[in-house]
């Protein structure tokens, strides 16, 4: 059998991964695709990572209706980080030469393959297929190739690269669909609505189980009551050149936390200097950031401070969102 395996964090499965896993079988005529959620992914900080046990059921839920669509999670059952040549080489020891894998991963993250515990020896388990969505994504996975997998030569046009004794490299064209998991995550936080970028059973699992919508604890409060919280951060965010600050008075309007504050900034790197200045000096008066979102793109970022959730946006994005819109009959608080 030709199986291709799937794997990230899938936190949460979306429509995009699901059209990529799809177009790859068609193209590569593979029997099936197996979903692999990564447990403890090694680039990621596992503490923010919604629990593999809720990863899981979403994957199971969204494959459920696919015959060919299977899902494993062995990636749970061994200790330590989720290494992909570690998966690679127990699933060869399970099924031997019965099976002939086909590991697909994104371009963005093939850019940072050579960042992989034992990246050059992938392709001695299983072909690589590095699925490419914008314009440029081939040229830049051969510079790749070239460096982290020099015994491989093109073969064709079409993007497959061969190596004598090693499983291929195959670069296939995917449907670019603008869907992220942070985006998903972060409108299920501020209460909009991911319908139609998840399938309908995972959206109802995330509702029925407060997924990304549940505020953590915040940790060393100093007895401020929300009201004293909420002027001490938006003041914050203020004298860290957050333009526009308004605040959100959300009781009993949201589940998700007492107050919304909401401000921009001229540019993303604008928004990425208020979000970290305005975290380390709360930080030093003991007000803890318990999540954030965002950062490294600066286009919109999210950060959890239990009764309150700051948005900083860039400001044509805010713009786009308008949460000031969407919540028009909310009442604002006036800052001091």
């Amino acid at each position: 059998m030709h199986i291709g395996l799937f794997g990230g964090t899938l936190n949460p499965i979306h429509f995009g991964h699901l059209r990529s896993a799809e177009e790859v079988r068609e193209a590569l005529g593979l029997d099936e695709i197996w979903f692999v959620p990564a447990a403890f992914p090694p680039h990621k900080q596992s503490e923010t990572l919604t629990p593999f046990s809720d990863r899981l059921a979403m994957v199971r839920l969204a494959t459920a209706p696919v015959a060919y669509f299977k899902v494993l999670s062995i990636e749970m059952e061994r200790p330590g980080p989720s290494y992909s040549i570690d998966t690679l080489k127990e699933l060869r020891r399970l099924h031997g030469s019965k099976a002939k894998f086909f590991f697909i991963i994104g371009s963005d993250a093939f850019l940072d393959i050579e960042t992989w515990k034992g990246y050059s020896h992938l392709t001695d388990f299983a072909s690589l297929v590095v699925m490419g969505r914008r314009h440029g994504d081939l040229e830049r996975a051969r510079e790749v190739i070239s460096r982290a997998f020099p015994e491989h030569r093109v073969q064709d046009k079409r993007g497959i690269y061969v190596a004598p004794g090693r499983e291929a490299i195959y670069f296939n064209p995917v449907t670019h669909l603008a869907i992220s998991g942070t985006d998903i995550r972060r409108r299920a936080k501020t209460g909009l609505s991911v319908r139609f970028l998840v399938p309908e059973a995972v959206r109802r699992y995330m509702r029925e189980n407060s997924l990304y919508a549940q505020p953590l604890p915040l940790g060393d409060k100093r007895d401020r009551s929300p009201e004293v919280l909420v002027q001490e951060i938006a003041s914050e965010v203020s004298e860290n050149k957050g333009e526009q600050v308004i605040v959100l008075d959300m009781r009993g309007r949201s589940p998700l936390a007492d107050f919304f504050i909401i401000a921009h900034g001229r540019s993303t790197r604008h928004v990425q200097g208020t979000a970290d200045k305005t975290r380390k000096n709360l930080r030093k008066r003991g007000i803890r950031c318990r999540g954030i979102e965002g950062e490294h793109e600066g286009k919109w970022i999210l950060m959890d401070y239990g009764d309150v959730v700051v948005h900083l946006f860039y400001e044509p994005i805010r713009g786009l969102y308008d949460l000031e819109g969407l919540w028009s009959d909310v009442p604002r608080l006036t800052l001091k």
